[in-house]
């Protein structure tokens, strides 16, 4: 798909962006931050070379006008996109570490500093000394620069450099204007984001006893022989208050990694995003999980507080580059805190299900809105192991029962679907 009609379709109000969406804007954006960046860094005037004061003058105006340029053409094709915005901006230490990176570069960029070093580096190269070696090149340049739209409109005459003054004027104001709605919808959302996490924090004290799965060794033992890197596990804990408030059957889930053997198979036990982990697979941990502290590297084990288990596996055969690619994200995911929001358009914090949306872009899951918030329930991902979904059941407990394996799907589909009443007649049949 082309960029431009790419970035026109989701900017568009009721377009959710999805897992693939996010590492499509958080990867290209982050290129062209760190060109623009180059390109501020290059643009610097060194008036040590007098000999090629023009050459430099005139590469370092082109330079500048072409990063205007790109950044207001990169304004136009995303508009006034408060979400792509945010996203961009979020810290993300696989993409990028700096955060306000794009605000950054914004404020350089309009900028009445900015306009006058153009200004000068091309008046400077109007009348510096040309050397005869460069001439060719000189007048090449000074073609290109010519062609510009910033030099038709801005550089052409005394008139035009004044005109240049206030479209830059117009440019802050408009900036100004944008950051003041995004800063409301932020400040609005983070009184939400704060409420939710005290409630979350207070239900979440609340249980009544322990998980029927609990240390359970045959569980444990016969579980993890079957799990594979990418595979989903579903978690139900109906002894918590908090499971009371979560929509649906299923009230968490989480990613299995895999451990030694599986990521060396893999080839990439040695990437610096599991090399920094790799003490604690060799203790145990193998799932990564977004619980209300963060988001956690815990062992199989930690996972068994639970009265009922779903395991999920991808029916589509993915390549070993793309569950690489994958492994590596999930990773990058550990410790970002919780995300109060639930907001899936957002990567910089995240919940359980919000996990399973970015990592798995190539699965189109459904969300709901909710007071204005684009969000995934762990329901919302469950489906996804039905017939017609993305996934497909591996493994099943409910009460602390192994389902016997020809009977997985029919079991699993019951739990989407059937009231709380025919879910327990269903569980003490396994009895």
């Amino acid at each position: 798909m082309e960029s431009v009609e790419y970035y026109k379709k989701i900017r568009k109000r009721d377009y959710v962006l999805n897992g693939k969406d996010i590492h499509i804007i958080n990867l290209s954006f982050t290129n062209r931050i760190k060109l623009l960046n180059k390109s501020l860094t290059f643009s610097i005037i060194d008036k040590k070379q007098k000999e090629n004061a023009r050459f430099y003058n005139l590469i370092s105006t082109h330079i500048k006008i072409v990063v205007l340029e790109t950044y207001m053409l990169q304004q136009k094709i995303v508009g006034q996109s408060s979400k792509v915005n945010n996203l961009i901006n979020e810290e993300n230490k696989l993409y990028r570490k700096d955060k306000k990176s794009l605000k950054k570069i914004k404020k350089k960029l309009i900028s009445e500093k900015y306009r006058k070093s153009i200004l000068n580096t091309w008046n400077t190269s109007e009348v510096a000394k040309e050397n005869n070696f460069n001439k060719n090149k000189n007048n090449t340049i000074a073609h290109k620069i010519i062609e510009t739209n910033y030099y038709q409109y801005f550089l052409t005459n005394a008139k035009s450099i004044k005109e240049s003054k206030r479209y830059f004027r117009k440019l802050i104001d408009k900036k100004s204007s944008f950051n003041t709605t995004v800063n409301f919808n932020n400040f609005v959302n983070s009184i939400l984001s704060r409420l939710s996490n005290l409630v979350g924090n207070f239900v979440g004290i609340f249980t009544l006893r322990k998980g029927k799965l609990l240390n359970n060794a045959f569980f444990i033992h016969s579980s993890l022989k079957l799990l594979q890197p990418l595979d989903i596990l579903l978690e139900k804990t109906p002894f918590r208050l908090t499971d009371k408030f979560i929509p649906g059957f299923w009230g968490h889930a989480a990613i299995y990694v895999g451990n030694e053997a599986q990521l060396k198979k893999m080839g990439i036990w040695d990437n610096p995003m599991v090399l920094r982990y790799q003490e604690d697979i060799r203790k145990g941990k193998v799932i990564v999980e977004a619980l209300r502290s963060n988001v956690a590297f815990n062992s199989f084990q930690h996972f068994t507080n639970i009265d009922d288990y779903a395991q999920l596996r991808l029916k589509e055969e993915l390549t070993i580059e793309k569950k690489r690619e994958m492994i590596v994200r999930v990773f990058a995911q550990i410790g970002k805190k919780y995300d109060f929001r639930y907001n899936v358009e957002s990567s910089e914090k995240i919940i359980c299900s919000e996990l399973h949306y970015i990592i798995f872009d190539n699965v189109r899951f459904n969300t709901k809105r909710i007071m204005g918030i684009n969000t995934i329930s762990v329901d919302q991902v469950a489906e996804q192991g039905l017939k017609e979904g993305a996934f497909y059941p591996v493994n099943l407990y409910l009460d602390g029962i192994k389902v016997e394996k020809d009977r997985i799907y029919e079991v699993y589909n019951q739990l989407l679907i059937a009231k709380n009443k025919e879910i327990r007649k269903l569980k003490k049949s396994l009895h």
